[in-house]
């Protein structure tokens, strides 16, 4: 508790440090670069104050490089068990762990990676929207980023959200520098973390621009994804029960014993299941299937909607309708909001403003506004 009430503390000395910088010294002071000291202080403090918290996702992300390191396939090894009655298991995709490997190796705690990539994230947002939003704006808004609700939640259990909208990013500066090796490859990044992205493949496919991309530049978009064939080919029932199978585990498997507490999850099914106790498991995900997959095809093929904003509401409706949305996942609709909201502040409508060229750049614009 007293690692709490430190960071609280220092949480609202910055909002103070903020508030006077901001009215008494008009700006004096760059928050930019003071947005990150404080980041990185109460980052690693979180850390430290908290060396074990108690949550699956830490557990897993904790002991799977040492598990790898010693030659065991993280998908049919066993984890130390977080709750009670409910054994762990590794549902994320391979370059989860591939990406977090190097920092539990040096830091000894896989959570540096989130540190890194936030401080990667706001570097590209830096490059991506200077000379788009007025400096001073845009280094509040970058701090702001770092500074979301819950951030530090989310880095304290070790969610891996961050991580992927840092790739996400990082796919949308190349592709705005027009360097579609690097876009396509970044991408992959993307949708070879979480097996639930895949439902957004086709908001990417359906922006002609991006598809004339993929197909230009597929051998780079393939690379991250025969890291999954690898997993597959070693065991293909362990490696489908617990990445894509484990989201329907109830319907497919009804004895199997549960990974997480999917009975307190902040979704639509869970909402209906307390209000209708004994409703069969096949019709609530039928309908919340059906209703998921209305608002994804309203989304897919709305022409007035940019690319962003596609994925922002599909990622709220995914989050909403499946069974294990948890925080993290609305902490990940609220990045993509925030990327739509600078957008709406950027004095630029269109990536592609430019001449076209006849080898490197897709022949229509992009919708990536």
């Amino acid at each position: 508790m007293v690692s709490v009430y430190i960071g609280t503390i220092l949480f609202f000395v910055f909002n103070t440090f903020l508030f006077i910088n901001h009215y008494l010294l008009k700006r004096k002071f760059n928050i930019y670069y003071a947005g990150i000291v404080f980041y990185m202080f109460l980052s690693i403090w979180t850390i430290i104050g908290s060396p074990k918290p108690i949550v699956d996702t830490f557990d897993v992300f904790s002991q799977v490089t040492q598990k790898v390191l010693n030659g065991q396939n993280p998908y049919t090894t066993s984890y130390n068990r977080t709750y009670q009655n409910s054994d762990n298991h590794f549902h994320y995709l391979p370059l989860s762990f591939i990406t977090t490997t190097p920092f539990t190796i040096i830091f000894h705690d896989p959570r540096f990676a989130i540190i890194f990539f936030n401080i990667v994230s706001i570097y590209i947002l830096k490059k991506i929207f200077t000379n788009r939003i007025v400096p001073q704006n845009l280094d509040i808004f970058i701090v702001t980023f770092l500074f979301l609700p819950r951030s530090f939640y989310m880095l304290e259990h070790m969610y891996l959200d961050p991580i992927i909208f840092s790739f996400f990013l990082l796919f949308y500066f190349f592709f705005q520098k027009k360097q579609y090796s690097f876009a396509a490859l970044f991408l992959a990044f993307f949708f070879s973390f979480k097996q639930n992205l895949f439902i957004l493949l086709p908001i990417f496919i359906f922006d002609k621009s991006i598809y004339a991309l993929l197909k230009k530049n597929l051998a780079y978009f393939l690379i991250p994804f025969l890291l999954i064939v690898f997993f597959l080919l070693l065991n293909p029932t362990m490696f489908l029960l617990y990445t894509f199978f484990s989201m329907f585990g109830s319907v497919f498997y009804p004895t199997a014993i549960r990974s997480t507490p999917t009975d307190m999850a902040l979704s639509f099914q869970v909402f209906i299941k307390h209000i209708f106790p004994n409703i069969k498991v096949v019709y609530l995900y039928g309908i919340s299937g059906l209703l998921l997959l209305t608002v994804l095809i309203l989304t897919f093929f709305r022409k007035t909607l940019n690319t962003p904003t596609k994925i922002f509401i599909a990622t709220f409706a995914m989050g909403y309708f499946m069974h294990l949305s948890f925080f993290n996942q609305y902490y990940f609709i609220a990045l993509f909001y925030f990327f739509v909201l600078l957008l709406g502040k950027s004095s630029t409508s269109q990536i592609h403003n430019s001449r076209s060229h006849p080898r490197q750049i897709p022949p229509k614009r992009s919708k990536f506004s």
